[in-house]
């Protein structure tokens, strides 16, 4: 009779440790995905010259998906003292898709307005790095108003083609 008992009460233990797991799997599944949104780090009043991810909250699903959530994060920008962004406030998102290992992004024509060089790098570098996380789409194409631009500002930071990560992150 005790051994009875025994193993009743061992298969009522596996039944609610099954349970418990089941339960952790779900809530794991619903969590958002999240997505990696780069913005120049800040300390006290200076801005220093080097990019810094910060996690934000995406959809799961396809990179066009999570990649549209990272690039409206970065525009929103960073809300966070320790960060700021180079991007001119009022850019518009107006398109984005991953095709043959390429993330286009179009943005509005406040993207190319106003800054010197540096502050023209950092927002270059922003998109690159942001739109450059997902394994399918290792380089990234920056449209401005659906248009192909070859340089950007009086500079002349090319953007004409496609740009990769370097291999160390760039200093602007």
């Amino acid at each position: 009779m005790a051994r009875a008992r025994s193993r009743r009460r061992a298969w009522w233990l596996l039944l609610l440790l099954l349970i418990a797991v089941v339960a952790v799997v779900r809530v794991a599944r619903q969590r958002p995905a999240s997505v990696e949104v780069y913005f120049v780090r800040t300390v006290g009043s200076h801005h220093l010259s080097g990019l810094a991810a910060v996690r934000r909250a995406a959809p799961p699903g396809p990179s066009d998906v999570r990649l549209d959530a990272a690039l409206r994060a970065l525009l929103r920008g960073p809300g966070d003292p320790q960060f700021h962004t180079e991007i001119p406030q009022g850019t518009a998102l107006l398109g984005v898709h991953v095709r043959g290992g390429i993330a286009t992004v179009d943005l509005s024509a406040t993207f190319a307005a106003g800054g010197g060089s540096t502050s023209m790098l950092g927002r270059v570098w922003q998109v690159v790095y942001t739109a450059t996380q997902f394994a399918d789409a290792p380089a990234a194409q920056i449209l401005i108003d659906h248009k192909r631009v070859e340089a950007l500002g009086g500079e002349g930071i090319e953007i004409g083609s496609p740009l990769r990560r370097p291999a160390s992150p760039p200093s602007f």
